[in-house]
């Protein structure tokens, strides 16, 4: 059983004042509706590689690429210390770990696999990708945000357990372009950010002194944007009556698990029913 856990990307325009870096390239939202083209084209690109830092370069091997969805593993480097004859010697060794690219129009996630034997959290792995994509997409005027996705009723369950109430509820969000986080909040919200290519819009709700808010799931809008928030990976800030630290979401993780991973990759006679990419492509279809 391989579990991965979910993240989602967008990406933003990269806006330059005097527009002399990118005058040779589309207009922003021709850059933007070819955004995952260009993802497309760099990973898979034969000169791409993988970058840990300024010096530090990781392998990767491509097993998949169909119908929208790119499956690979890449490689840590690690040093192993053992002892033989009373020596010590330190031996190289390359772990890897899957990573599933979803690039199908109006989803946008990067699934990697949870493998502390190969990378001790997938966020250093998250860090990698980010990192490396936002390096190759400044040359098509774009940049790029990857966040970790968590589930919906972490903020209710959180708000439900304070006795005192909430005097301030934050949301923040990046450049809005993926539509299943932009039909989540007000479209006006989203427009306007875009209208004035904000990259970071926030959206207070704060009380007068010894009042709360009232914080209902059947309110639709605030739903929304508790929605918004989740599937973008966005934390909510909330200021809870009578305890001195702010609380934010994100500590719980959105997974998928795929039994016999490997074998399904692996496969060369196919299936009468599913493909290998259509096995991944249900399994990701899942998630709500």
């Amino acid at each position: 059983m391989s579990r991965f856990i979910l993240y989602t990307f967008q990406c933003s325009p990269i806006m330059n004042a005097n527009h002399s870096l990118f005058e040779e390239l589309p207009d922003p939202q021709e850059r933007m509706d070819k955004k995952l083209n260009y993802i497309h084209e760099i990973v898979t690109n034969s000169n791409f590689r993988f970058k840990r830092n300024k010096d530090v370069f990781l392998n990767h091997k491509m097993y998949l690429d169909e119908k929208g969805v790119m499956v690979l593993k890449i490689a840590n480097n690690k040093l192993l210390e053992l002892e033989e004859d009373f020596k010590i010697e330190t031996h190289q060794y390359s772990p890897s770990c899957f990573a599933i690219f979803d690039i199908r129009n109006d989803f946008q996630r990067i699934a990697i696999e949870d493998d502390v034997s190969s990378f001790s959290d997938t966020d250093v792995v998250r860090n990698i990708i980010e990192n490396t994509l936002k390096q190759y997409l400044k040359q098509y005027g774009l940049s790029i945000e990857i966040k970790k996705e968590y589930d919906q009723n972490e903020f209710w369950n959180l708000i439900g357990g304070l006795e005192k109430g909430v005097s301030m509820v934050r949301f923040h969000f990046s450049y809005p372009n993926l539509p299943r986080v932009r039909q989540s909040i007000n479209e006006l919200l989203s427009d306007e950010s875009k209208a004035v290519h904000s990259k970071q819009t926030t959206l207070e709700y704060r009380t007068a002194e010894n009042e709360q808010l009232e914080l209902k799931e059947s309110n639709e809008r605030l739903s929304g944007l508790v929605d918004a928030s989740a599937n973008s990976g966005h934390e909510i800030v909330i200021k809870a009556r009578g305890i001195r630290k702010f609380m934010k979401t994100g500590r719980t993780n959105r997974a998928i698990e795929i039994d016999d991973f490997e074998v399904i990759l692996n496969n060369t006679n196919g299936d009468m029913f599913l493909s290998k990419v259509d096995k991944i492509i249900e399994k990701l279809n899942s998630v709500e």
